[in-house]
């Protein structure tokens, strides 16, 4: 049985629209059933694109392709963070596995084919905590010789999980004290890239509102993989502005699947090379850049300064 697939939605019907497009263009979506959350919200300045997303929302109610479509629209502003948690916590306890996807991903042919394979693959193997369809540009892929590879971070971009590693998840960050003050677990967290740790310091002083952050610090602090294809079944359409991360760049994975090609999903370990060109992907200047050169990346500058000259 397909694992059910759950889509976010805040205030973008057009790339809503593509996302789920792309999806009933997928092998497989008539057997898949499918879970949107419509966020509210934040204000009258976004009522009434909010307005736009449910009035598509509910045309495709009434004709979609899936097995089922059941659209919950949140009566107050949630923030990703908290949708994501509570959207995937109720389909997952009902389930035991999901799919999730964002309204700005558009995906593959072959997508639903492979995350459906990959969660029955790997489910057994408790070393890993994810499965995605969303691949980076790895520089050292060519001479790799597998089509999966074993990274120490998660993506947030078309991935899938089970109930045993979600319930697992520490959403409070009670341990964030024990990574700041071990060097060994702040550098075996950032196996997955040099921002995390930032990030984390930011999620920790109220700067972000990340779920996923939380994620991967779980995965990293259970010593778990997440499981990446080498072409990826996913495009990002987000990082054009429309977002609320307010980053800006025309970057895309340039290296997609094509229809038809074999993937061979195997057990591995993580291999040096990939996961060195992975942490420099995440790890470059330019990503730094792309982080912090934009309002909100100015704005959480400033707080951290702030916050430095406020601690005694």
């Amino acid at each position: 049985m397909n694992a059910p697939v759950i889509i976010f939605a805040y205030n973008r019907s057009e790339k809503l629209k593509a996302c789920i497009d792309s999806l009933t263009s997928c092998d497989g979506h008539e057997e898949s059933e499918v879970f949107v959350f419509s966020d509210g919200a934040k204000g009258s300045e976004d009522a009434g694109r909010v307005s736009g997303v449910r009035e598509y929302l509910e045309r495709l109610e009434d004709k979609h392709g899936f097995k089922s479509i059941t659209v919950e629209k949140r009566t107050e502003n949630f923030g990703l963070a908290r949708n994501v948690i509570s959207g995937v916590t109720e389909i997952i306890e009902k389930y035991g596995r999901v799919i999730v996807l964002e309204d700005d991903l558009v995906v593959t042919r072959d997508f639903l084919s492979f995350m459906n394979e990959a969660l029955d693959f790997y489910e057994p193997e408790q070393k890993i905590w994810s499965v995605t369809g969303y691949g980076i540009p790895v520089e050292n892929a060519a001479g790799y010789g597998h089509d999966v590879y074993y990274s120490y971070r998660a993506s947030s971009y078309g991935w899938g999980t089970w109930l045993s590693r979600w319930r697992s998840v520490d959403w409070d960050m009670k341990s964030y004290d024990k990574v700041m003050k071990d060097k060994d677990l702040r550098r075996k967290f950032e196996r997955g890239g040099r921002d995390m740790t930032r990030i984390l310091k930011d999620q920790h002083m109220g700067l972000v509102d990340s779920w996923a952050i939380r994620w991967c610090l779980s995965q990293s602090l259970q010593d778990r993989y997440t499981v990446y294809p080498v072409k990826s079944f996913v495009s990002n359409t987000g990082h054009d502005g429309s977002g609320t991360n307010d980053i800006k760049t025309d970057q895309d994975n340039k290296s997609l699947h094509k229809y038809g090609e074999t993937v061979k999903l195997e057990h591995l370990s993580p291999d040096k090379k990939i996961c060195r060109a992975f942490y420099n992907y995440y790890s470059s200047p330019g990503k730094r850049l792309l982080r912090n050169l934009n309002p909100a990346g100015i704005r959480r500058q400033i707080a951290r300064i702030h916050s430095k000259i406020r601690t005694p």
